[in-house]
């Protein structure tokens, strides 16, 4: 095992991958009753097709992560679920774009819960039945979250921008793809995706470390694992412009929700994308919330309400800054944003507001240290993106003008996508 300390945050943890590519971290929390452990994937929702070190291509139907993550609790007559609760453990697990979680905790002994959680995982034991009931079930959920004014706005802003990108697609994907997706598919992505040697598992709490570390190793040692190819997402070719300038929708709600969203280009280096995501960030702050002089004008004059927001992601092949907001003076909303725009893309932040969010930021991060299912997936995600997570934490520090610069000159190369939910009766 390597030890791993970071003086700054006073936070130590241990690392190994064993023999058959597993890597194992262990965060030692003393004093503290719970335990976290996460299993995860880098299989999200975006890898609908991926190629191996040969060059062989995979081609998957949208949302079939999410379908997996469904299925994984089986295992034959048992409902893992309910093994977990004889445990005194409480389980649970993710889907996102860009990787796959399970995890529990425990106030109580974590020996068994860890086997199970193991175990599972590792384990795809379904039947055709099983994927056909599923489907429904699936199809149901999607339905749900249809229903929701909120997530309906962000898909929809997501399919307005996108013309090939899967971040076009519901992490669920849809009740076509869904009702496509067959058993075979469903082990052939398992046996490609939830090898060892992609996976990472996570361990937080007070436990004894090296103890924890040989139960985990003897646990993979009893099991074995055919070779599988390192696998890749494949890369987008997406146009500059957006799929759709303009869409409007009704639903019932009564203040209209819109988002106007701008389609970037993707950036390759994870270091960059870190450091450009924080700079983008300290503009959205500065210039799109209550820290700005302007936003209590906006608020008195009725453009908008405390429904506003701001998001920045970037990936390897995509980018996008994202407002929205509730309001029924669709021209003054829209000024605002644009005049936001103009302002990101040519003044220089404040410097005595940069140090203010970078210390605000510094204190999200200590009280996040706090938060197990923060430190975890925070850890996972960096990891997969080949970040160390306290490098990527104190990249902040280092932002200089010279980073605001470089991001300005990213925001020039921009498309527009804006999106509008009307209230029904209107």
């Amino acid at each position: 095992m390597e030890k791993h300390v970071n003086e700054k945050y006073q936070e130590s943890y241990y690392s190994e991958t064993l023999s058959n590519g597993l890597h194992v971290v262990l965060w030692k929390k003393e004093d503290y009753a719970k335990s976290l452990f996460m299993m995860s994937t880098p299989l999200g929702a975006m890898d609908l097709e991926q190629v191996d070190e040969a060059g062989k291509h995979y081609c998957y139907h949208a949302g079939i992560a999410h379908f997996l993550e469904h299925k994984m609790f089986e295992m034959g007559e048992e409902d893992v679920m309910e093994l977990f609760s004889r445990m005194g453990a409480n389980v649970n697990a993710f889907t996102s774009y860009n990787e796959t979680a399970y995890y529990f905790s425990t106030s109580n002994d974590i020996k068994k819960p860890l086997e199970l959680l193991m175990d599972f995982v590792q384990t795809l034991q379904i039947s055709k039945e099983s994927v056909e009931k599923e489907k429904g079930i699936i199809v149901q959920e999607l339905n749900m979250y249809q229903q929701m004014p909120d997530n309906r706005l962000l898909m929809e802003t997501f399919s307005s921008l996108f013309q090939n990108h899967p971040l076009k697609y519901d992490i669920g994907g849809d009740a076509e793809s869904v009702c496509a997706t067959t058993l075979e598919e469903l082990q052939q992505c398992y046996c490609r995706n939830y090898h060892p040697s992609n996976m990472v598992l996570f361990g937080i709490g007070d436990f004894d470390v090296e103890a924890v570390m040989q139960l985990i190793r003897e646990n993979q040692d009893k099991k074995e694992f055919s070779n599988q190819p390192r696998l890749y997402r494949k890369e987008v070719v997406e146009p500059h412009e957006v799929a759709r300038k303009e869409y409007r929708f009704a639903m019932d709600i009564s203040i209209k929700k819109q988002a106007i969203a701008y389609k970037l280009t993707g950036l390759k280096d994870s270091s960059m994308r870190n450091r450009m995501e924080w700079c983008f960030k300290i503009m959205l702050d500065a210039y799109f919330s209550s820290l700005n002089p302007e936003f209590q004008a906006w608020i008195d004059g009725g453009i908008i309400n405390d429904y506003i927001g701001s998001e920045v992601d970037f990936g390897e092949d995509h980018g996008l800054i994202m407002f929205y907001g509730e309001s029924n003076d669709e021209m003054r909303f829209k000024d605002i944003v644009a005049k936001t725009w103009k302002r990101m893309q040519q003044e220089a932040v404040d410097k005595e507001m940069v140090e203010r969010l970078k210390r605000r930021y510094f204190g999200q991060s200590l009280r996040s240290l706090n938060s197990f299912d923060d430190i975890a997936i925070t850890y996972i995600r960096n990891y997969f993106e080949g970040l160390d997570m306290f490098d990527a934490l104190e990249c902040i520090d280092h932002i200089c003008e010279e980073d605001f610069e470089q991001a300005r000159e990213i925001l020039k190369n921009a498309d527009m996508a804006y999106v509008v939910i009307e209230p029904e009766n209107s």
